[in-house]
């Protein structure tokens, strides 16, 4: 090659050292749910999105779950979009990104959409965090190996706000995440061996002075309510009814993720369960909801379960 006809290399590429310094910083991340926060703090600090929301695909393929968010009150966390409705349902279904700029005329078109994505307006409907008035958007797929795992989306209130170079970005930011949560599953399932006996019961110990919760639990889809007011469903609220009623009937609060894996009772799918990106759900949604009842990591692949005072329980049979 002559030396004059080789083509010259940019000098400086754009976002490339607040890449760098993400990717580092995601590196240090001990566990899913600090990757999640780490993740979209790193989104605001180092690229200036200051509304940012993760939604993980559920077992069934058909929607979307909010699992972390930054820039909204309330967080929303464990608020659905169904596939294929709106920009962040559409990214899913398509597996590409969706970027727009100009949604002014299409401000009562995004509120329908919203509204369908949060369903039908019953009583256990989280509202999709968002910003009143949303001009742009982009939505990007998360995914690794082919497989879509959920959709990074950012929005601004500004006409225009996002470029390509941000779709790009978000596009590179969304594969690390996706990858990061695959590694985490994968090293989830791995680390006990089939033979990993259950933990023995634990001896009762005096409840912590607070005031006492009714948990109201519904078999039929694993909806949960504390004092009356709606928690979560599905899966998340299947897992917790489960640990309720270990900590009240056998006085155990240590747990570990391979015997709720094992668990027939929760409907886990035998390939890509979930089971981490649920645990880190429902830690959330126990947190935004204020409840008395707490979930925290204790090592790689186990839990523990506190509850400030008492529970009384209270299931529901399949109708």
């Amino acid at each position: 090659m002559n030396p004059g006809s080789e083509t010259a290399r940019p000098t400086e590429c754009p976002g490339l050292e607040s890449l760098c310094c993400l990717t580092a910083r995601l590196g240090r991340c001990g566990d899913l749910d600090e990757l999640l926060t780490v993740s979209l703090d790193a989104l605001h600090d180092l690229f200036g999105f200051e509304h940012s929301m993760l939604l993980m695909l559920d077992e069934s393929g058909t929607s979307l779950y909010t699992i972390a968010s930054r820039g909204y009150e309330p967080a929303g966390i464990g608020s659905e979009v169904r596939v294929g409705v709106g920009l962040i349902g559409m990214a899913a279904a398509q597996g590409r990104s969706i970027r727009a700029g100009n949604l002014g005329r299409m401000i009562a078109y995004a509120r329908v959409t919203r509204q369908a994505a949060n369903g039908d307006g019953d009583d256990t409907d989280i509202p999709l965090p968002g910003l009143p008035l949303v001009a742009s958007q982009i939505a990007v797929p998360a995914t690794v190996m082919g497989h879509t795992v959920g959709v990074l989306t950012v929005e601004s209130a500004q006409l225009g706000a996002f470029t390509a170079d941000d779709e790009r970005i978000l596009g590179v930011v969304a594969h690390l995440v996706a990858n990061a949560i695959e590694l985490d599953r994968v090293g989830a399932t791995s680390t006990a061996s089939p033979d990993t006996p259950r933990p023995t019961p634990e001896t009762p110990v005096a409840p912590a002075l607070g005031r006492p919760c009714t948990v109201k639990f519904f078999a039929a889809d694993g909806s949960t309510f504390v004092d009356g007011e709606y928690l979560i469903k599905g899966v998340a609220g299947r897992i917790l009814w489960r640990l309720l009623t270990d900590y009240q009937e056998k006085h155990r609060t240590e747990f570990t993720n391979r015997e709720v894996r094992l668990d027939p009772s929760l409907h886990l799918p035998a390939y890509r369960d979930n089971l981490e990106s649920r645990l880190v759900l429902l830690q959330r949604r126990l947190e935004e909801r204020r409840t008395p009842i707490h979930l925290a990591k204790m090592g790689r692949g186990k839990f523990r379960l506190s509850i400030d005072g008492t529970v009384q329980l209270n299931g529901q049979p399949d109708a």
